[in-house]
């Protein structure tokens, strides 16, 4: 009797320690994939986009070792150690708020990018007294505003919302550019604003429209961006809410189902969006201006290859560099991703950032606010 619980305990710590290694491995290897070009091996972007889970199954089999194998804590901690650069960009741990002094406080802006699912409200509310999402853009107080599928704010017949917010975006923006040409990306402004050319191939639905801005004398290139998005058609997305309901069981068939449906529309977004961050790195590298703000919906994670390839021309993550911990910029469809990021480079430092919590788009609100600084480490 003895020997058989020797051997059942024996065996039980082998697949045990296997499980470890193997979570190990798929943590540790996933937090690098998104380094990968999709166009030699598309699925590696598909491990990344997943990194966050095997991290969280880490963190759970570290605990679990604690109490089943302590000997194995370790296994689970080096696999998500080995990841920790990749880690700190999507879970920063900057604990500490900036506080600015009076003077430093003058030297401030604020940007907001927000993909307003064209004015269309998301969750069906739409208050006599306006459109919800026009609302959060005032309130928000940003000096500069992209937007992502935003078209059509101030036209006086047909403009969005009603007339006094209309009048008031007109009133705190005096500098409006939009771009239908370009997917509809749109800047309102506070500052003296003119589009800069942004010839770009037809590479799908993703566009990006450049601006230069003049702050109190500062030159800034500000770029909005939307990258090209997976192209889910209203069955896929249903089905895959069928998928994530804990209320029902799907069979093998209907995962299969799922998997042959949207497998092929991710990984060909995967190179198209790749193709689209190399064409904006060369876009940056090419306008030879030092301060430089990108942001936009990237429709792609923190850490995927395009995120990378864009950041590769020097620039900072203003949530890397300022937030506590996780978030999500999308909120529909189950697909609980941070796919919306502001970059930034040059004479000025992110001191703060700030997402929304109002769900009258699919992605929230994402704000963040600078600091016109001259010892910025470069």
């Amino acid at each position: 009797m003895n020997k058989v619980l020797h051997i059942g305990r024996t065996t039980f710590r082998s697949i045990w320690l296997t499980i470890n290694v193997a979570v190990a491995a798929m943590t540790a290897v996933s937090a690098y994939c998104g380094y990968i070009n999709p166009d030699r091996l598309a699925i590696a972007q598909v491990a990344n986009m997943l990194y966050p889970a095997w991290v969280l199954l880490s963190v759970i089999l570290f605990a679990a070792d604690f109490f089943i194998l302590r000997k194995s804590m370790w296994i689970a901690a080096a696999g998500i150690l080995l990841g920790t650069g990749p880690l700190l960009d999507f879970f920063p741990l900057n604990a500490r708020s900036v506080k600015l002094s009076p003077a430093e406080e003058l030297r401030t802006f604020s940007v907001l990018t927000y993909n307003t699912y064209a004015f269309e409200d998301n969750q069906g509310i739409n208050p006599e007294w306006g459109n919800r999402t026009l609302s959060n853009i005032l309130s928000s107080e940003a000096d500069i505003v992209c937007l992502q599928e935003g078209n059509n704010i101030t036209g006086k017949r047909h403009g969005i919302g009603s007339p006094a917010q209309r009048d008031s975006i007109r009133e705190r923006y005096p500098y409006i550019i939009d771009t239908p040409e370009l997917a509809n990306e749109m800047l309102l402004s506070r500052y003296p604003a003119r589009q800069v050319p942004t010839p770009q191939p037809e590479w799908g639905t993703g566009k990006y429209a450049a601006y230069i801005l003049d702050i109190d004398g500062h030159e800034l290139l500000v770029i909005n961006c939307h990258l090209q998005s997976i192209g889910l058609t209203p069955d896929d997305k249903e089905a895959y809410r069928e998928l994530t309901d804990k209320e029902l069981r799907p069979t093998r068939k209907e995962l299969s189902q799922v998997k042959s449906d949207v497998m092929p529309k991710l990984l060909s977004a995967f190179k198209t969006r790749a193709q689209q961050a190399r064409h904006i790195k060369q876009f940056i590298d090419s306008m030879s201006i030092k301060n430089v703000l990108l942001m936009g919906d990237f429709n792609d994670v923190a850490g995927s290859y395009a995120y990378r390839t864009i950041r590769s021309c020097g620039l900072k993550d203003a949530y890397a560099q300022t937030a506590f911990g996780p978030t999500i910029t999308y909120n529909a469809s189950r697909f609980y991703f941070h796919i919306d990021q502001i970059f930034y480079r040059g004479d000025l430092r992110a001191v703060s950032i700030w997402r929304g919590k109002s769900r009258s788009s699919d992605h929230y609100p994402v704000s963040a606010t600078f600091l016109w600084d001259d010892n910025t480490d470069e």
